[in-house]
Formats: C-alpha cells, sequence, structure tokens
C-alpha cells in the first residue's frame, strides 16, 4: 500500500511539475502586473487547500512553497524591491504552507533568513518558528533560531537565553548551545536561572569535555551570585553601591571576592549589575566555546 502511494505520488508530481513549468514560462512576465492588481494575500488559506489538496497536502505545500521562491527570487533577479505588500503576500504563504505540512523544515528555514535580514519582520518570523516549534519538537534549530532573532535582532537576552536552554535540552544539540545559553541568561540579569540550567545539564550529562566546559561556566555565575546577593544586602542597609567590590569584603557581606576562574576582573556597571572584564571566556581558548 505504501508503494502504491508512493507511485501515485510521483506519477501527480510528474503530471503536474512540467504543467507548472509551462504555466510559469507564459506567466514571467504577466507577474509585476498581477502584483499590482492583486491583495497581498490571494494564497487560499489553509482551511480551503487541504479540501482541494485531496489528501495530498504534502505535495500541495511543496507547490505553494515553491510559488513563494518564485515569488521572491522574480524580484531578486531583476533587482526589483519588494513591496509592504509582497512581504505581506510571502509571509502569508509561508504559513498557509506551513498549516498544510507542519513538519516541513525548509519554509520555516527561509522565512528565518528573509523576513529578519531582509524586511525586519522579527515578531513574523519569530510567530512562523513557533509554530514549527510545536511540531518539530526534536528540532534544536527552530528554539536556537528564535534565541538568536531575540539576543541580536531584538537585544532580548533574557527571552534569548530561554530559547536556547529550550534548544540545548534538545537531544543531539551542539555542545555549546548550553554554556552559551547560560552566558545570556547572565547578560539578561537572570544568574540564578543560570546557575540552575547549568546544575541541571551537568547532572544529565556524559560527555566529560562538556562537563568541563559547563563547570567552569557554572563557577563563574555561582561567584556571581554570590557577589550580587552581597550587594542587594548591601543596598538594603546603605541605599546605594559600594564604591568597590572589596567594601563588600571589609564590611563582612562577603568573607572574600570569590574568583573568576575565566580569569576576570569583577566589577559593578552603572545599571548596578556585576561583570567580568573577562565576559566569562578564557583568552587562550575563545574559539573553543567556553
Amino acid at each position: 500500500m505504501c508503494w502504491r502511494r508512493v507511485g501515485i505520488n510521483s506519477l501527480m508530481l510528474l503530471v503536474i511539475l512540467p504543467l507548472y513549468l509551462v504555466l510559469q514560462g507564459t506567466s514571467w512576465e504577466q507577474r509585476a502586473e498581477v502584483r499590482r492588481t492583486s491583495p497581498p494575500g490571494y494564497t487560499l488559506p489553509a482551511a480551503f487547500s487541504r479540501v482541494l489538496a485531496m489528501g495530498y497536502q504534502g505535495l500541495l505545500s511543496d507547490y505553494e512553497f515553491l510559488r513563494a521562491m518564485t515569488f521572491y527570487g522574480d524580484r531578486s533577479i531583476k533587482q526589483q524591491q519588494m513591496s509592504s505588500a509582497d512581504w505581506d503576500f510571502f509571509a502569508y504563504s509561508l504559513d498557509v504552507v506551513t498549516d498544510l505540512d507542519p513538519y516541513f523544515l525548509d519554509p520555516y528555514v527561509l522565512g528565518e533568513g528573509l523576513l529578519t535580514w531582509d524586511t525586519q519582520r522579527y515578531e513574523t518570523a519569530n510567530a512562523l518558528l513557533r509554530k514549527g516549534m510545536r511540531y518539530r519538537t526534536w528540532d534544536w534549530q527552530l528554539p536556537y533560531y528564535v534565541g538568536f532573532n531575540h539576543f541580536y535582532f531584538l537585544s532580548d537576552y533574557a527571552t534569548g537565553s530561554d530559547y536556547l536552554m529550550q534548544a540545548a535540552k534538545i537531544p543531539d544539540s551542539p555542545a555549546f548551545l548550553a554554556t552559551l545559553a547560560a552566558r545570556l541568561a547572565y547578560y539578561g540579569g537572570k544568574s540564578k536561572t543560570a546557575v540552575f540550567f547549568l546544575q541541571q545539564m551537568l547532572a544529565e550529562t556524559n560527555s566529560e569535555a562538556l562537563r568541563q566546559r559547563m563547570g567552569k561556566r557554572l563557577l563563574a555565575l555561582q561567584g556571581a551570585v554570590l557577589i550580587e546577593d552581597a550587594l542587594k544586602q548591601y543596598r538594603n542597609v546603605n541605599s546605594a553601591d559600594p564604591e568597590a567590590l572589596g567594601e563588600l569584603v571589609r564590611s563582612g557581606y562577603l568573607e572574600e571576592l570569590p574568583q573568576d576562574p575565566y580569569g576576570g576582573q569583577w566589577t559593578i556597571l552603572q545599571n548596578g549589575r556585576v561583570y567580568s572584564t573577562s565576559k566569562f571566556v578564557d583568552a587562550k581558548s575563545d574559539n573553543q566555546g567556553n
């Protein structure tokens, strides 16, 4: 039965694809006029497309994805700038494609690449990626992309770290995600969250190399949390930050300043946060993912 279905799908593809290419060639020069005279959302909604597909949603999803890529490619080849309405249509098309086949990876990757860098529609891209996360639960790439968008484009380190932590917990995700997520959480003012996260990851990993990297980052974060807690107590009593962190030791809030395992010096920034001059990166191994 399975082989019979594959044969039917292949036969339909062989019939539809040449027809599509013929129509594509005859309509190439007419697309500019179509874009000017048609509303942005002229792709059929997925609810209607599923009925028309008659059980071949995957095949229709492939076709709609090809149509969206061709739409963008036409403008790119002719070096014509995409209008706001064009981008509306493109984003809507990807939404319909992923409604028809929510497990299809390519439209999520294409949306991440174009909706963010080309048109700055970060929330639209994130919404598309979050849809994919509901279905592709094994895929670490989608929460990684959302985390990257929050970190790089939106300067939201705390939310970025949350998504990277989700990605890091997915089996077979890259080892560097755990320490990167913890680092972003620290920058986002969530040091204790970062500590808890690394403690969980350390308990679950069997990789000695990864344990060493995460253990070093955990030690640094625990030092930051210790200083931050002492600073909070100092502020409650003195209504101000100390001029130097050494005052925490002299005033009895700390027995001693914890060492930064990356070799940096602790400092207080104007926002009252504690940072290390090392930025939790070992200068001798910057390219090793620490």
